[in-house]
């Protein structure tokens, strides 16, 4: 989209500073986040979801890893309740965090 017109506003210090530290905590910068929140957009922060990308990712290189002796022909039969069990802990909690937001109204 061609951003091509510009939109000029005074605000305190003391609101530059608010806007500015919720823009950073949306990993975004002011333009971007001042647009999005006139706009009536939500923005959702989830903070602390590294230990959920590190078992994805965990999850996922086992998976590859089982692809890759199957089709070596190394092994014919895998048990991925394990995996299975580990995904759906990890849906819940993307569930519960999506149930959490929309009760708080963030």
């Amino acid at each position: 989209m061609n951003k091509n017109r510009f939109i000029g506003f005074r605000v305190t210090e003391k609101e530059y500073q608010k806007i500015e530290r919720k823009a950073k905590k949306a990993k975004m910068n002011i333009s971007q986040y001042v647009s999005l929140s006139a706009l009536g957009r939500d923005i959702v922060v989830f903070e602390d979801l590294k230990e959920l990308t590190h078992q994805l990712a965990k999850v996922g290189t086992n998976l590859n890893q089982v692809t890759m002796l199957a089709h070596q022909g190394r092994i014919n039969v895998v048990d991925l309740s394990s995996v299975k069990k580990v995904v759906e802990e990890i849906w819940q909690l993307l569930n519960s965090l999506t149930e959490q937001t929309k009760r708080t109204g963030q």
